[in-house]
């Protein structure tokens, strides 16, 4: 069990710093329209941090993508 989560949170993290990417935003940019610091961006992206769903949905929000794409569900 935890080692599934760990995975899942793992994905999480690459997911949110390839949507960054691909969007063209720097960590700075993002942290600035979500309104949190942006070591908390750096530590969503390497899963050190799991961001609430409240925050999951702001990020899909501005990259444009769905909470299942996010979190890696097909």
């Amino acid at each position: 069990m935890r080692e599934s989560l760990n995975r899942e949170k793992t994905i999480l993290g690459n997911n949110l710093r390839e949507c960054r990417k691909q969007c063209k935003l720097s960590e700075r940019e993002v942290s600035k329209m979500l309104h949190v610091d942006i070591t908390t961006i750096s530590k969503y992206e390497h899963s050190t941090r799991t961001p609430d769903i409240y925050t999951i949905i702001r990020f899909a929000d501005v990259y444009g993508v769905s909470l299942d794409a996010l979190v890696g569900r097909n």
